[in-house]
């Protein structure tokens, strides 16, 4: 924000998301085959992160360290091939479809 970046409620992201990104078939299975790549607690940290929640949120959630969250973000958002949450965010949205 200090450097008039915009931001989005993840509430708001999440609406704007559901409404206006919609998946095809062949998009979800490409989704879901890379999100089966991950660990099963990356994929417990993705999923919070799909919700919105901030890394602070998700590491009182699961328990860990904040520290121990960003590793998995970004071990999550290099096997995804992703260069930033929304885009994690949209492939779980995907991967749904």
């Amino acid at each position: 924000m200090a450097a008039g970046s915009a931001i989005l409620h993840p509430n708001a992201a999440r609406r704007l998301i559901d409404r206006y990104h919609r998946a095809d078939t062949k998009a979800a299975t490409n989704a879901r085959q890379r999100i089966e790549s991950l660990t099963p607690r990356e994929r417990d940290v993705l999923d919070l992160l799909a919700r919105g929640d901030t890394n602070a949120e998700i590491a009182q959630e699961l328990g860990m360290r904040e520290s121990t969250v960003k590793a998995h973000v970004s071990r999550i958002l290099a096997a995804l091939q992703t260069t930033n949450r929304v885009q994690a965010a949209l492939l779980v949205r995907d991967a749904q479809q």
